[in-house]
């Protein structure tokens, strides 16, 4: 549609107004004055004026409608359009908020009219891991069995993926304000920079240009699973593009796929498989099947749990790769083995504890975690971080760990809720930054949204 076959000046006699109408086909022309549409006439309009005064100089401005109906261009949604169409009004003027001509609708045109760009989103939960940490490392689970209880909590990595009409891609991380562009897919090679992002986008090869944007709620080196958390919000924003979905599995062991093989980073299964189920889960891994069991937690259990435990933030990033690059070697040793034997047997104690409601059994269970944790490599703690712990500890807390990997990132801590306060301000004096935890269940959120263009 060319808007200047819609649009006169007001000084333009009936004659060349009839001689532009027809080139239109809505058989209405919109007057305007100094590019503002001032009234609307139609053909029907024309020709009584000139069967009234029969002068073919008279002009458009003579025998315009003023009180004509139109729509501004931010309200001109499909619902109100239909509103208007359903008064039977043929033709519906769309203006700026300068009153400029911007389009024209009527029935025929009205789905024709508008272009939109389907944008898909996704964002998934990190996790927080209670115990089991170290036997869903492949090299112990696939001779001795492993078993993990973890949840998930309300802070999201999120992933933002909008098509493009060429192959260009677009990668923008705003956690290391970075922005990669690549003229194709075949362009992207890893160098060191956003690999992790390139290498789930080189094994789901997508036959279409795009733009992703990711952003996290947690820092990096948290603890908090967040590159496994990351690969999952990018792998459900390309699954909305999906005729043949990926199941929850699938979407955990492209994660895996990415990190662990691809980018050949050490480390074990479980961060993928609780951020893409979500809720509390208790997952038990073994050389032929891994199985997520998903844990019904009634909601006052949950609530007294959240009252109950604390984040604490130590303020050092953590380095997971390095810390399980070293526990593959050492699981090698009968000695470690014999750890991870008891990290295993206290995950299946704390979920018959949580299960049954003994919050202070479970927050005792978290510190033997931690000690039995602290047992895999010396790089897992130090004295700083130790004397964190102790402080916590004298302070109220019951017991509590590193999560992740450990070396850094934050603290789980169990406390009685009548001691959680002074435990916080105890923390906070020493300008350690403390956060309440609530609980995710869903996991995994993918969806699409649209927007104009």
């Amino acid at each position: 549609m060319n808007i200047k076959d819609y649009i006169v000046n007001r000084n333009e006699n009936l004659n060349d107004v009839l001689k532009k109408i027809d080139k239109n086909e809505h058989g209405t022309i919109f007057i305007e004055d100094n590019m503002v549409i001032i009234g609307l006439a139609t053909d029907g309009d024309i020709r009584r004026k000139l069967i009234k005064e029969n002068k073919l100089t008279i002009k458009i401005y003579d025998c315009m409608n003023t009180n004509f109906i139109y729509l501004l261009e931010k309200d001109a949604t499909k619902e109100n359009i239909l509103k208007l169409l359903d008064t039977r009004i043929r033709i519906i003027p769309i203006l700026n908020n300068k009153k400029h001509l911007v389009s024209v609708v009527n029935k025929e045109s009205l789905f024709w009219n508008e272009k939109e760009r389907i944008i898909s989103k996704a964002k998934s939960p990190v996790r927080i891991s209670f115990a089991g940490g170290g036997t869903d490392l492949t090299t112990y689970f696939y001779e001795k069995g492993g078993a993990v209880l973890n949840a998930t909590i309300n802070k999201f990595t999120h992933a933002i993926l909008e098509k493009r009409d060429d192959k260009k891609i677009i990668i923008h991380s705003n956690d290391f304000n970075k922005k990669l562009s690549f003229s194709s897919l075949e362009e992207i090679n890893l160098n060191g920079d956003l690999d992790l992002i390139k290498s789930v986008i080189q094994i789901l090869k997508p036959d279409f240009g795009f733009k992703l944007i990711t952003y996290s709620d947690v820092p990096p080196g948290s603890g908090l699973g967040g590159s496994a958390v990351l690969l999952s919000a990018i792998i459900g924003a390309f699954n909305n593009y999906r005729e043949n979905k990926f199941s929850d599995y699938e979407i955990a062991e492209l994660a895996f796929h990415a990190e662990r093989v691809v980018m050949n980073l050490s480390g074990g299964w479980q961060d993928q498989y609780a951020t893409v189920f979500g809720g509390f889960n208790f997952i038990e891994l073994k050389d032929r099947e891994n199985i997520v069991n998903p844990l019904r937690i009634n909601d006052d259990l949950i609530n007294e749990l959240e009252d109950s435990l604390l984040l604490c933030y130590t303020g050092i990033n953590h380095n997971s790769g390095d810390i399980h690059d070293e526990q593959k070697e050492l699981m090698k040793n009968e000695k470690q083995k014999t750890y991870a034997e008891t990290a295993k047997n206290i995950a299946y104690e704390m979920k018959s504890k949580l299960l049954k409601g003994y919050i202070d059994d479970f927050g005792e269970l978290l510190g033997k975690a931690w000690e039995t944790k602290k047992k895999f490599s010396p790089k897992i703690t130090d004295s700083h971080l130790d004397e964190i712990y102790s402080f916590a500890l004298e302070n109220g807390a019951i017991g509590g760990k590193l999560l992740g990997a450990g070396s850094g990132g934050y603290y789980l801590l169990c406390v009685p809720t009548d001691k959680k306060l002074s435990l916080i301000n105890a923390l906070e004096s020493r300008d350690l930054k403390i956060e309440t935890i609530t609980f995710d269940n869903v996991g995994l959120r993918q969806w699409i949204t649209k927007k104009k263009i």
